[in-house]
């Protein structure tokens, strides 16, 4: 093995560990890093293979009888595999949890032997290995190790959907692979000057390989732009026709593997323990699923969030539990509240269960994410799933709904309990008092926490503009304030920041929640017992909930595109008012540096006709619409690249060997021949052929075919000069060549539009 090759081992190894790496970290199931040791030793067993006499057939039998070999040392070694037994008796074992596997498989059931997925990782990894070592020392074919590779890499970053970055992998991925290439096609070349006797600098493959680096840094620097392309209506279209084999596929793969943490993001709904308020949500008709409940007004609550930092929202509950079907914890008991059972048809998968809101039990297994309340009993949270329900799946789930009038939530000012206070009442530092100052200007004058609830209700619904297409909030900007004061328009996730900041501010205990809302009704049973919603993602929301002592969690609906809710309130019958846009209270005298804002002020509202606001706002929209065309730039570049790449390896193929005056002549004959110039020329008539086609190339074929014939057919070899001039001349060739060719092309394209 020569130094050069050492290094090559080296970088294989470093390649096919970040994939190893990077399904590890994510984390599909634990000790996945054994993966690595059936790699390591798929490598070595592939080089050693590579440079033995072997045949191709032998060497490829040997790999698979040590593969299987190492592969049943690792399953004899996994967790699910008794210690104590002997090899033989767990060598029978691993055989019998396989073929119970393959009879789940055949008869399309559900299988728990996390060892199966293991061993079929460790084999995945030996055969990516050894091929690795085998094509690349034996035949120098590095597309047959830089593909395979890339595809289990990236098949695993595009599923995982958890905290953890995937960048680093990826990049050790995408640099090693073009150091290969580079190392590749540096050795042919250094092959082929060794033959014809050409002299080369020492320190060549070390500029090929920095050169190679700093073209993968710039690669990756444009790879990012280009996922954008992916949120055109064509990408979905093309993406849209092919879900359903798909999906039947994912379906049958997570049967299979249920032991998995599948964080599969298509089509299913992650709900996880963050919400950040971001830019615009684009959300469809397509639909999630049909639910089918006692006919009252619902929403289908999946995740709360108690924790806000400015601009993100997070659960800080980590504390979990199994729950085995029809299981519930020690729930609280809340007086105004009644057990709904609602059963759910899934057309688009979830990673949590719906539940009508405060989630109680349901029909299949989950992990409840909870809170302990300071009587020792458990507020459910969330439902987790151990791995997703996919389209097709059903279930039933009860949960708790507030049916208590606005009188009797009037009279439920009682202290909040620690639990209550320890959690519900944060706020950051960032919120501008202006923003607290509007919550007492609307609210402040209610006696209750219900009316400040409802009367911030009100107002936000009607002061602030429904849009989904809000631009996130510039950095720095806190997400209230940004909806409050600066845009006046939003969506569902910024209406309820802006509630609860302003309930916070005046110390009511309250929290968002995010699921879907009711949806529409399409049926109803002929005694009113029930009805049948038909919930789209375009129903995805999130709302507010308000605690009120002995009552529990209340919701709230603040998003004006939302129905308004309606409960039994006598106070609002009576005819008192909603006004729109409440007095503000004066300011306390130690605060007169602080500017009251009126409710129904439009902050920074122009009064001359024109604001430096407005130009920045044009600037935005030209510099959206620039960016919305660099991805069709990047793809329009992409293609002229790879049309010149393989233009330029249609030029070259098979000529590699050829010494270099002969080979530059048969690259001119080869575009001769695709010019129409048949083989039955002479050199010489061939280049006065080519003359007559192309005249901006008469001196240079001519040149070119002279020192070919001299080469040919003369006793002496070419000097360096010689050749040096055939390759100046064949560049210019080249070029006019390739003119002419397009040129040729747009002429029949416009003559067959006429």
């Amino acid at each position: 093995m020569k130094r050069t090759d050492l290094f090559t081992l080296l970088v294989l190894f470093a390649m096919l560990g970040a994939a190893v790496s990077a399904i590890s970290a994510a984390d599909w199931l634990p000790g996945l890093g054994v993966a690595g040791w059936a790699m390591a030793l798929g490598l070595l067993t592939g080089t050693a293979l590579a440079f033995s006499n072997f045949t191709d057939w032998m060497a490829h039998v040997t790999s698979l009888i040590y593969g299987l070999f190492v592969i049943v040392i690792i399953g004899g070694n996994h967790s699910s595999i008794p210690q104590s037994m002997e090899w033989r008796d767990r060598f029978y074992l691993i055989v019998d949890k396989v073929a119970g596997w393959v009879q789940q498989a055949a008869s399309n059931g559900t299988s728990r032997e996390s060892i199966v997925f293991v061993l079929i990782l460790c084999g995945l990894f030996w055969l990516l290995g050894y091929t690795a070592a085998w094509y690349s020392f034996r035949y120098r074919r590095i597309w047959h190790i830089i593909l395979p590779t890339g595809v289990t890499l990236f098949s695993s970053v595009y599923y995982y959907a958890g905290s953890k970055s995937m960048t680093p992998y990826l990049i050790i991925y995408l640099v090693c692979a073009l150091i290969l290439l580079v190392e590749s096609h540096l050795a042919d070349r250094e092959e082929g000057w060794l033959r014809d006797h050409i002299r080369f600098v020492k320190g060549l493959r070390t500029s090929f390989t920095a050169a190679g680096i700093g073209i993968a840094a710039v690669a990756l620097f444009f790879a990012w732009r280009v996922p954008e392309i992916a949120a055109s209506e064509t990408a979905r279209g093309v993406i849209n026709q092919l879900n359903n084999p798909y999906s039947e596929l994912l379906a049958r793969w997570n049967r299979l593997f249920s032991t998995l943490q599948n964080n599969n993001q298509i089509p299913v709904d992650n709900y996880t323990s963050s919400l950040v308020l971001g830019g615009p949500r684009n959300v469809t008709a397509d639909p999630v699923m049909d639910v089918t409940a006692p006919p009252l007004r619902y929403y289908w609550r999946a995740s709360t969030f108690d924790h806000y930092d400015g601009t993100t929202w997070t659960s800080t509950f980590n504390q979990t539990r199994d729950l085995a079907q029809d299981a519930s914890l020690n729930a609280p008991q809340y007086a105004g509240r009644t057990d709904i059972t609602a059963t759910f048809v899934m057309y688009r998968g979830t990673n949590s269960i719906f539940a009508p809101s405060l989630p109680q039990r349901a029909n299949v297994p989950s992990q409840a994410v909870y809170a302990t309340t300071d009587d020792g009993r458990f507020e459910v949270l969330q439902m987790k799933l151990p791995s997703p329900l996919l389209p097709g799946n059903r279930y039933s789930a009860d949960g708790s709904m507030s049916l208590a009038s606005a009188p009797q939530l009037r009279e439920a000012n009682g202290a909040y309990p620690a639990w209550v206070r320890s959690k519900y009442l944060q706020l950051p530092g960032n919120v501008p008092q202006r923003v607290k100052q509007l919550a007492v200007n609307i609210a402040g004058r209610q006696g209750n926490n219900y009316d400040k609830a409802a009367a911030i209700e009100r107002w936000l619904r009607a002061n602030i503009t429904y849009d989904d297409q809000l631009a996130a909030p510039p950095p720095g900007v806190e997400a209230s304030d940004y909806l409050l004061f600066r845009t006046r328009r939003g969506y569902c996730n910024y209406y309820a920041t802006a509630m609860v900041v302003m309930l916070r501010s005046m110390g009511v205990a309250s929290r968002i929640a995010t699921g879907y809302a009711e949806g529409q009704v399409t049926s109803t049973a002929a005694n009113m017992s029930s009805a049948t919603y038909s919930v789209k993602v375009k129903d995805s929301h999130t709302w507010v909930e308000v605690y009120f002592p002995a009552y529990g969690w209340v919701e709230f609906e603040p998003t004006a595109s939302q129905p308004a809710l309606q409960r039994n309130d006598n106070a609002q019958a009576a005819g008192t008012p909603t006004p729109s846009a409440p007095t503000p209270t004066p300011p306390a005298p130690q605060a007169t540096v602080q500017p009251t804002v009126l409710p129904n002020q439009t902050p920074g509202a122009p009064t001359d006709g024109g604001t430096p606001q407005q130009i920045l706002d044009d600037l935005s929209k030209v510099l959206g619409f620039l960016l919305k065309l660099l991805p069709f730039a990047l793809v329009i570049g992409a293609l002229i690249l790879a049309g010149a790449v393989g233009l330029r390896i249609a030029e070259e193929a098979g000529f590699e060997h050829l010494p270099p005056v002969q080979r530059t002549y048969a690259m001119l004959s080869r575009w001769a021949t695709w010019l129409g110039i048949g083989h039955e020329h002479t050199p010489y008539e061939q280049a006065r052929e080519i003359s007559q086609r192309v005249p901006a190339t008469t001196g240079e074929a001519q040149s070119i075919t002279r020192l070919y014939v001299q080469n040919r057919f003369g006793a002496a070899a070419p000097d360096e000069q010689q050749v040096q001039s055939a390759n100046a001349a064949w560049s210019k060739a080249r070029r006019e060549f390739h003119r002419t060719w397009l040129l040729s092309k747009l002429n029949r394209l416009f003559q067959r539009r006429r």
